[in-house]
């Protein structure tokens, strides 16, 4: 397995002029400030002792606390700015230091950390930028297809519900889109609806096809009331599995590449994974704040990611529960979270307008594009313009789609840098999935339609009519 390095330079230009931001001149000081009164030679409280570079990198109780070139994935950093989920606030008890302190302590990790003016910049490894596909979770036959589905009776709609689900089979030129009380499939080479699923349970709010495309999820309910996931056989449309009996909708969930477990979250605050063949709970996830807003396996079923209106987002081990990192940069609710196809890339989206992509092995941003789908101001606009970016997914070469508030679908490399974007929708847009060949993308929009762009032109497909 490859990698591409990433070089982490001694000079932070931008920052300090040429200065060589150390510990020595420029951490060490900061220390003594602040924190030597509880973290010294003599005292050393959870066991840290900053008086010394030595004791620093060593770190305390809990492990190490500087990850050199890595600002959010350093408790040191965390603590000091009072971010992150689970880390104290130092100094304990009192405020923040002032914002210039804390700048120099990020820029010093970002940086190098080093300890002194004759110290040498780290060099870290980073995930492949020139990942071209995977062959993970791929059939061994034709992929699946609806056959003869049972004919449903038509829903008589007061209106158009706005999409509020959609998924791509990751094997076949299959669309699923949430409608209400159903699930409508359509298949985008011909432009056809080519069946309908019943979901009674509600609207869905979640759809995903499982890694190798034979099976569909769908999870929903309705409001303060009741939620569930259902499985469905996607050649045939029979139901294979029900999950889950929660008191309110479920916004979030998803399936391991084997089949055997799903975990769902929504307005309970609680990740719970099921045993699939027994439907008996595994574990729950209660590190979480705030209604869990997105959620999804790594590829290989053996990792899971889980993010919350508030902001966080947490990695977990899939089989047991067991945290495994914390992801601490966004401010705002996580609207949307995706694999790349070999598990080292985490991309997330949230309210906040920030899209990050992680590296899922260590826990830090490998690039984060602020303000990604910012929306073009008309006439006299008071206030912060909103930039959420709503949805997005890993496309099977690797790139990533997305769409926002600026009502246009969006199309970044590995990198994080911006390739293509659509024109803007007349209406919002909610959801957002890639084809099998990532040579369509597809959107659903507040009106009820679903759209298809081919990095040139927008076809509307499948409208929702009431």
């Amino acid at each position: 397995m490859r990698y591409a390095l990433l070089v982490i330079f001694a000079l932070p230009l931008a920052a300090q002029g040429d200065k060589k931001l150390t510990y020595d001149d420029d951490v060490k000081p900061i220390f003594r400030r602040r924190c030597f009164a509880c973290h010294n030679t003599s005292e050393m409280k959870s066991g840290l002792n900053l008086e010394s570079f030595a004791g620093l990198m060593k770190g305390g109780g809990s492990g190490e606390i500087v990850k050199a070139g890595r600002p959010s994935g350093s408790t040191l950093y965390l603590a000091v700015a009072h971010e992150g989920t689970g880390i104290p606030r130092m100094p304990l008890g009192g405020g923040k230091i002032p914002d210039a302190e804390i700048n120099i302590i990020k820029d010093w990790i970002q940086f190098g950390a080093l300890e002194n003016a004759k110290s040498i910049a780290v060099v870290v490894t980073g995930p492949s930028m020139d990942y071209k596909g995977s062959s993970l979770n791929k059939p061994a036959g034709a992929p699946a297809m609806p056959g003869e589905l049972p004919a449903v009776p038509p829903i008589t709609k007061v209106h158009a519900l706005p999409i509020t689900a959609l998924a791509a089979s990751p094997w076949a030129p299959l669309v699923a889109v949430a409608d209400h009380e159903s699930i409508r499939l359509f298949d985008i080479e011909k432009r056809q609806q080519v069946g309908v699923l019943p979901f009674p349970e509600g609207i869905p709010y979640v759809l995903r096809f499982s890694r190798d495309g034979s099976t569909l999820l769908a999870g929903g309910g309705y409001g303060v009331q009741t939620g569930k996931v259902i499985l469905f056989d996607v050649k045939t449309g029979k139901r294979i599995g029900t999950v889950g009996n929660e008191m309110d909708i479920v916004m979030a969930a998803d399936l391991t590449s084997d089949g055997k477990i799903v975990a769902l979250g929504g307005p309970g605050k609680v990740v719970k994974a099921f045993d699939v063949a027994s439907g008996k709970l595994l574990y729950e996830i209660k590190k979480h704040t705030d209604w869990i807003t997105a959620l999804e396996f790594s590829p290989d079923g053996n990792r899971l990611a889980t993010g919350d209106r508030s902001g966080g987002i947490h990695l977990w081990e899939a089989k047991a529960g067991g945290i495994l990192v914390s992801l601490s940069e966004h401010k705002d609710a996580i609207m949307s979270l995706s694999w790349r196809g070999d598990g080292q890339l985490l991309a997330s989206g949230g309210e906040d307008g920030n899209f990050i992509l992680w590296d899922a092995r260590e826990g830090w941003p490998t690039s984060t594009t602020a303000n990604a789908h910012k929306p073009t101001p008309k006439g006299t606009v008071y206030g912060k313009i909103p930039s959420g970016v709503l949805s997005l997914q890993f496309m099977s070469d690797g790139r990533v789609v997305s769409v926002g508030r600026d009502k246009m679908i969006r199309i970044w490399g590995s990198d994080g840098k911006a390739k293509l974007a659509s024109t803007p929708a007349e209406v919002l847009l909610t959801k957002v999935a890639s084809s099998f060949d990532s040579k369509l993308q597809i959107a659903g929009d507040y009106n009820g339609r679903v759209m298809i762009w081919d990095g040139k032109q927008t076809t509307f497909c499948c409208d929702v009519k009431p």
